[in-house]
Formats: C-alpha cells, structure tokens, sequence
C-alpha cells in the first residue's frame, strides 16, 4: 500500500488524502443506503498535507534572469516571459491558442490546458478548477514580444510549406504541433545552468508573480482570481509565509513614515 507501481517510491501524502477521501465519500454513500454497517474509512488515519515551502525569486533573481533572456531564442523567451507575467501554471500556457490571445485589449483568456500522460499521449483538458478559466490582463511589453514572436512563427510556418501542421497553438514544435509541456520545464534547466542562475521551474515563476503582488500591497482575492485558484483560502493558505512577510514590511513602512515625520516635526 503507498506504492507508487511507476516509479517504485511511494505517493505523497497529498495523493494518499484525495484517494481516501474519494473511498471515504463512497463508503459513506454505501454506509447510508444500508449496504455496509458502518464506514471502515472513518476509522483510517490518513496521513497529514505536506506543507512545502513556497519557493520564489528576488528581484535581482529576476533582473538577472530576465537580462539571460534576451540572448535567447524568441519562442524561449516569450513562454518564459508568459510564466513569470501571468503566474500560470505550466499546461495553461503550453496549452495558450492565438484565438485566445487578445492584442486589442491587452489580455489573454485562459481555458485550455495542455497534459501529457503516457497512455493518453498530447491531450487538452479544461484547466484545473472552474476558477481557472479566466482572462490576464497584460502589459503592453509583453504584447509586444508576443506581437514579435507571432511575426517570427508566421515566418516558420511559410518556411516549412507542407511540412507544416496548423493548429493555432502560440507554442509548437518545428512542424507546427503541440510542444510536450516537459520541454519547457527541461529547457529552464537548462537555461539555468547555462547563465549560472537559480534552479527555475515553471511553478517558480508562479509563485513569483504572487510574492511581488503580495508586497505590492495587492490583496488575496485579486491574485487568487490571477492565479485560477477556486478558492481565496487556498491562496492565503499556500502563500501565508509570504502574506506574514509582507505585512511585517507594511508595519516597518508605516512605522518609518508616521514615527519618523512625529520624530521630525517635534
């Protein structure tokens, strides 16, 4: 039990939870109609949730990583912009069609998520919780690489001729068909490693984006609709250290201020 057959470790706590709370709802049904005498999960102790330690960049991080960039290929360097301006997750962008991408307003509409298993293959799903079905609105920079970038793949596509598969993802593959949403994260390794920089991940990014809003003074309920989160506690929940931070900066703010001008003016 707790093995994972795939790759002979075991499952996180956090798979272990769903799974029992998926038995537990179903016994209970069956516990309900009289069809078991009791619930036997009620009696199981399932594991606590592992709390992982939110993992984000400091500005002179994201300085140097974004200086890194500007040598790299175009393609490269708008998905790796889209990650740490948007906060989405990994499929969300990998999975971003131009239909979606709207210039005229500044802003992309988020509804497809693009997953990899391997006995399903490529396949698009609808992205993680109702709530991450949203728009981003974005900064005209950004518009502008992605103006840049569409520019550059129009070129590929007429380059390639037949060879070309049309589907309308912003990001493919030399032949136009979906990337593996691996490539990406491989190729921030990479990346990292090439220009002596933090280890990056996709999610990095993501957690990124909320620290800076969090102590920009942005509240819980704004990023959480940024982040596609389905409820404002999960956001407060994962980035509680982060929110705690960013508090005590606003009290040191407010302190130098309204202590330091009382201080002056006696």
């Amino acid at each position: 039990p707790g093995q994972n057959k795939k790759t002979g470790g075991r499952l996180s706590n956090k798979t272990i939870l769903e799974h029992h709370r998926l038995i537990s709802t179903i016994l209970a049904q069956a516990e309900k109609e009289m069809l078991i005498p009791y619930n036997p999960a009620s009696r199981a102790e399932p594991p606590q949730p592992q709390k992982k330690e939110v993992t984000y960049f400091q500005p002179d991080e994201i300085i140097a990583i974004r200086d890194a960039l500007e040598s790299e290929p175009i393609k490269w360097r708008t998905a790796t912009h889209l990650l740490l301006i948007t906060g989405c997750r990994r499929g969300e962008i990998m999975g971003l069609k131009w239909a979606k991408v709207d210039f005229e307003n500044n802003r992309i509409h988020i509804d497809n998520n693009l997953q990899y298993t391997a006995a399903r293959g490529l396949y698009e799903e609808t992205p993680k919780t109702a709530a991450s079905v949203r728009n981003i609105k974005l900064p005209a920079e950004t518009m502008q690489l992605l103006w840049q970038y569409r520019s550059w793949q129009a070129r590929q596509r007429l380059a390639s001729g037949d060879r070309w598969t049309y589907t309308d993802y912003v990001f493919t593959q030399e032949n136009g068909k979906p990337m593996h949403p691996d490539s990406l994260t491989d190729w921030l390794g990479k990346f990292s490693k090439r220009h002596d920089l933090p280890h990056i991940t996709p999610h990095a990014f993501r957690h990124t984006m909320a620290s800076i809003l969090y102590f920009n003074g942005m509240d819980s309920v704004t990023i959480s609709k940024r982040l596609g989160h389905a409820k404002v506690s999960t956001t407060a929940d994962i980035y509680a250290h982060i929110i705690q931070e960013a508090d005590e900066r606003a009290a040191e703010c407010i302190g130098d201020v309204v202590l330091g001008y009382r201080h002056s003016a006696g």
